[in-house]
């Protein structure tokens, strides 16, 4: 799902027909207008699960506090295409419905599955004619959507970027939340959820998402103001919404300094954390230790401006010898390392190799497909959906022709019913497996290296210490 911005049409403008993007209208607003039992059975069956398998971490923040009935529109920052529908889909019991771009809704088919996710097509300005008129036909339904008390999830920036800093936010959200809330006037009732979302690495398997709900925004807190000068209100929701999407979630504004913010706020962590006081297990904790960095990160380089470039210069420096040298940061944390440490951990991974080999045996081919599949994708930011997409079909695909065979060519009765089970554990321990060898082999390059006197290894170490000695005189305040 690419980032749109939805031109939201004005009130009273004559609809446009979907075309060929909108079939059965009428029974498509029932559905979104309702919960649905099928929605929910793909949602917790497939969809939920293959997301917990595919991200190694997910921690939700606030999710409790979410209202669980009434209009409700979520608005998450927007890093991850599909991925980021998908967090809220699967970490809220409620039935959002998204858009995307509606170039993709081509195919009867292709229609009837985004439909059944509750997704609707949405025209950009680059698509030709006039945007605000095709639109007509989704804002209605997702206007339909609100009044029904159901849930809705846009995303106000209005395009995705790998660049973890909030963007402008679009006026689209506020006019729709507030026509939502016209009926009411003043009494409270459509509310707009900000929600953080921050990954590890947004094109990793096995990577980490932290997703954090924010406290509702009453958009009936805003009609008085809204009534007297729509666009004075609409421009006082966006800086709210704004200052309250910024909580949660990492926000990088130095913009001299940002590639070497963002691998600060990652490297010095740990040692943030402990001088904060804060739990390194506790989510919440990690993602405030990350902006009280980032916060003095960016005062710094205002106050010393030849102190932070000195800073900047040792982590490029860094930075560039250890991917010189495939390795990271960790493996010069944890040093030093000897050889007859390293060759005990080799043979600790020796027995391994047959469960490896079944782990493969087992997972590879649908693994690969799903790599094929997301290798011509030129967005970086849709690698892990069309991964997680491909994933989700081919896996259970695969399983259940390996059930079958089991189930044939398997003599033992328990051997028809434990090797099915282990599929899936069989699968992440042979990646597991796989991410130790590289592992090791990083030790053995970083301790081949130190023990050879390689400068540039030595040299990474003194610069990592530099960055460390800067770092910790830095003023680190909650």
């Amino acid at each position: 799902m690419e980032g749109v911005a939805l031109q939201v049409p004005d009130a009273g403008s004559k609809p446009a027909g979907f075309g060929k993007t909108c079939i059965m209208a009428k029974t498509l607003e029932q559905k979104l207008c309702s919960r649905s039992l099928g929605y929910s059975f793909v949602r917790n069956v497939f969809v939920r699960p293959t997301l917990r398998l595919f991200y190694r971490n997910i921690d939700v923040i606030g999710a409790k506090e979410v209202p669980d009935s009434g209009p409700v529109i979520f608005t998450p920052n927007h890093q991850n295409a599909l991925m980021d529908a998908l967090m809220i889909l699967c970490t809220k019991d409620r039935q959002p419905v998204f858009v995307a771009r509606a170039d993709i809704f081509e195919k009867p088919l292709i229609i009837a599955i985004l439909n059944f996710l509750r997704i609707l097509p949405v025209y950009r300005k680059r698509d030709g004619g006039n945007s605000g008129d095709n639109n007509r036909e989704t804002f209605d339904l997702i206007l339909k959507t609100l009044r029904s008390r159901q849930a809705v999830g846009m995303m106000p920036e209005g395009t995705h970027s790998v660049i973890k800093r909030l963007r402008m936010l679009q006026k689209g959200v506020f006019r729709l939340a507030m026509q939502a809330q016209e009926e009411y006037g003043s009494r409270p009732m459509v509310r707009i959820v900000p929600v953080g979302l921050e990954y590890s690495d947004t094109g990793k398997f096995r990577s980490d998402v932290t997703v954090r709900y924010g406290k509702a925004i009453e958009v009936s807190d805003f009609y008085g103001q809204y009534v007297e000068n729509p666009a004075r209100a609409f421009k006082h929701m966006q800086d709210v919404l704004s200052e309250k999407m910024k909580e949660g979630m990492v926000n990088i504004t130095g913009e001299p300094y940002y590639r070497e913010i963002e691998r600060l706020r990652v490297l010095y962590l740990r040692q943030a954390m402990q001088r904060l006081g804060l739990d390194r297990h506790n989510a919440e904790h990690r993602l405030r230790a990350q902006q009280t960095m980032i916060a003095a990160l960016q005062e710094y380089g205002q106050t010393n401006p030849d102190g932070m470039s000195a800073l900047c210069l040792a982590v490029r420096e860094y930075l560039t010898i250890i991917q010189k040298y495939s390795l990271r940061d960790w493996v010069v944390e944890r040093q030093p390392y000897s050889l007859a440490g390293l060759l005990v951990q080799a043979v600790w991974i020796v027995p391994g190799i047959p469960f490896w080999i079944l782990g493969m045996l087992f997972n590879y081919i649908p693994y690969k497909l799903s790599a094929l599949a997301s290798r011509k994708v030129k967005d970086p930011q849709f690698v892990s959906s069309v991964q997680f997409v491909a994933g989700m079909v081919a896996y259970p695909l695969y399983d259940l022709i390996m059930i079958v065979l089991m189930a044939v060519f398997v003599p033992c009765i328990w051997g028809k019913i434990i090797m099915p089970l282990l599929l899936i554990p069989l699968g992440l321990f042979a990646y597991q497996w796989y991410l130790a060898i590289k592992k090791l082999g990083a030790r053995f390059r970083f301790w081949s290296g130190k023990r050879n006197q390689n400068p540039e290894i030595l040299k990474a170490v003194e610069w990592r210490k530099k960055i460390f000695e800067i770092m910790d005189r830095l003023e680190i305040r909650s």
